[in-house]
């Protein structure tokens, strides 16, 4: 400490060294070798504090310059916009951020951007800075700004700017009444005053009544109630422009305006929190609270990554909703459901049994590999959007969906934790609804399958040779299968968000009034089709397109593995259960071979089901903040009430149940 307290002193005691330099000098020497060490920070400011006390000759100096600096900076500005998006919008952030990480801005003269850059310029400073008690944050800052004559000068521009910086606040507020964006969400904005306008004119009239001494700051606090009123109601209704958004869409460029407008109105608090309690023991303990907030954001200040995050969180939380309100529809309550599902999933099986054949009869037509590949692809994708438009179900794509249901139930928990059992009731019911799909699926696309291989066989003309019959019956190795599985998994999750995605996109351009009104429509079909056709392509934008997509990921991983000479396939559970009927079809296979067979189908069923499922709860909840909560006491309950009640799993109840726990 000896060592660092006299390079300290030199910078102190030298006449060419500026106050930034000495402030810089100031850190250097109170900071602790591990962040953790509050006791050592203690000592050191305990140390320069009482050096300034014997010292006053040097304390007054330090002091005087400090003062000096701090009625020349433009505190109202700094405030304003420390810590704070710029109106630039996320484009022009991120590319900022990147410039200033790589080419740092020049000083400018009383910017405390510049200040805390330079002086807290460890990527760990804010750690030490947070744990440190407030009381000696206080002690630290009165030590070097006291000791000055000019310090009641400096409380009163202090007290101006802070006037000020509110003031600006509340017009930057106000102006997002006009922002497109929030119009779009709240037409009734243009034909009334929001709680934004309203609060810019309370502050407005509050400054001008502070200036004019009308009003006493520390006698008539009662006067701020209103105020206080309309930033409620400004949060408010910040918080429902956000949840119009997750039904009307949302964008990057939204998400970063709310987060924007958030933080200016959480500044705009604080400040009028600091006027109400002005030079008091309340204020500097604030002060110091808004002191170690702005170090913070110092350490994050060209951090990219930190904004990207901030704007994917807002985004997967439109998506998994978007998916969460589709995933209400795979979950079975009652018999009737239950046999639709059945029947649903039926449908799926004989559809899918289709798909598979005619990819046996594209990769029979030897075309070039792209070629083939893509021919395929658009099988899957295409012939996935034919069974979603005919109203079937594919057990595969419940998991993505009924993911995020879950989150929603978490997320409606105390503090966005759990309710063990509603989610244990909630799983039951999801477990046999899978049950009934994959039993849909498996069933009808083997049957169908090895019934249209043997009529085929039986006119002479086999579907597939001995060799082809061979090759997909030996492709169900446990090991390479069920990784191949865990990658359709991986695809079947990314579809869900796919169709989140796109189901966001159309909130988000109101797809089903352009339908509605394009003008080819318009002479094609009459006004009720119309809207029927509207409203059916605008809420079924995402689920057509995660379908597809689902095709084409699906259909070009092999591809993909050819060209970076990987051995990458996928087993999607019920086209690997069609082409165990082709194969049975052209070759004998024997009973205990067959059942070995349609054992490792259902461990790749298993294992689709249950990657898509774990990947997509992880985005819905972390989307939400929630949290699950211990997945061994869940397992537990779970295991528990299956024992109760085993028929549950797989079979509807007797008596039709409501899902009242869910609500």
């Amino acid at each position: 400490m000896e060592n660092k307290f006299e390079k300290l002193l030199d910078v102190l005691n030298s006449s060419e060294s500026d106050v930034i330099t000495q402030l810089q000098s100031i850190i250097d020497f109170i900071r602790p070798k591990q962040s953790a060490n509050n006791n050592e920070v203690a000592n050191k400011i305990d140390f320069l504090v009482d050096y300034l006390h014997t010292h006053q000759e040097k304390s007054m100096k330090l002091s005087d310059d400090l003062n000096h600096w701090l009625t020349k900076s433009k505190i109202s500005n700094n405030l304003s916009t420390f810590g704070v998006l710029s109106k630039d919008g996320f484009k022009n952030e991120i590319t900022n951020r990147f410039y200033n990480k790589f080419l740092p801005p020049a000083p400018k003269d009383g910017d405390f951007k510049y200040l805390f850059s330079l002086i807290f310029n460890h990527k760990n400073d804010h750690l030490w800075v947070e744990n440190l008690d407030d009381e000696i944050w206080i002690k630290f800052f009165k030590s070097l700004l006291s000791k000055s004559e000019n310090i009641q000068k400096t409380k009163n521009y202090l007290f101006d700017e802070l006037l000020y910086a509110l003031e600006i606040l509340a017009i930057w507020i106000a102006s997002e009444e006009f922002d497109e964006n929030f119009i779009r969400l709240d037409n009734s904005i243009l034909s009334k005053d929001s709680s934004f306008i309203a609060l810019q004119r309370e502050i407005s009239s509050f400054v001008n009544k502070v200036q004019s001494s009308i009003i006493d700051i520390q006698t008539k606090k009662e006067d701020f109630q209103h105020i206080l009123v309309l930033v409620e109601q400004s949060k408010l209704y910040v918080s429902a422009l956000k949840k119009k958004s997750l039904n009307l869409g949302t964008s990057v460029s939204l998400t970063y305006e709310f987060e924007r407008l958030e933080q200016i109105i959480k500044r705009l608090e604080e400040i009028f929190e600091l006027i109400k309690i002005f030079d008091t023991d309340e204020f500097y303990i604030s002060l110091v609270k808004l002191f170690k907030v702005a170090v913070r954001k110092n350490s994050t200040r060209n951090s990219i990554l930190e904004i990207w995050q901030q704007n994917i969180k807002i985004l997967a939380r439109s998506i998994t909703n978007n998916a969460s309100e589709h995933g209400e529809q795979y979950i079975t309550n009652n018999k009737s459901q239950y046999i639709k599902m059945l029947l649903s999933a039926s449908g799926a099986g004989i559809a899918i049994a289709f798909m598979a054949l005619f990819k046996i009869y594209i990769v029979d037509l030897k075309l070039p590999y792209f070629i083939e590949t893509l021919l395929i692809s658009l099988d899957y994708g295409i012939g996935f959007v034919i069974i979603h438009i005919l109203g079937f179900t594919v057990a595969t794509k419940q998991p993505a969906m009924t993911a995020s249901t879950f989150a929603s139930v978490v997320e409606k928990g105390t503090n966005h934790k759990a309710n063990q059992l509603k989610l244990v009731e909630l799983m039951i019911k999801v477990s046999r609804s899978q049950f009934a799909a994959v039993v849909g699926n498996v069933t009808f696309a083997l049957m169908v399958a090895f019934l249209v291989g043997y009529y085929f066989s039986y006119i002479g003309m086999p579907i597939l040779s001995d060799e082809d019959a061979k090759y997909h019956l030996g492709s169900f190795e446990p090991i390479p299968a069920l990784i191949y599985a865990a990658i359709a998994g991986i695809w079947l999750f990314y579809s869900g968000l796919i169709a989140g995605y796109f189901d966001n996109r159309a909130n988000y351009l109101n797809l089903e009034q352009r339908y509605l009104h394009h003008k080819l429509l318009k002479k094609l079909f009459s006004l009720d089709k119309r809207v029927k056709l509207a409203n059916y392509l605008h809420q079924h934008h995402g689920a057509i397109a995660g379908n597809f997509f689902l095709g084409i990921l699906l259909g070009f991983t092999p591809f993909v593995g050819y060209i970076f000479d990987l051995p990458l396939d996928v087993r999607h559970v019920t086209l690997s259960t069609a082409y165990l009927g082709y194969g049975m079809s052209s070759i004998y296979l024997p009973y205990i071979d067959f059942f070995v067979i349609l054992l490792f189908i259902l461990m790749i069923g298993f294992v689709n089901l249950t990657v898509s499922f774990i990947l997509a709860l992880r985005v819905a909840l972390n989307a939400r903040n929630a949290y699950f909560g211990s997945v061994i006491t869940f397992m537990r309950l779970f295991f528990c009430e299956v024992a109760k009640r085993p028929k549950d799993l797989f079979l509807p109840p007797k008596e039709e149940v409501q899902d009242n726990e869910v609500k």
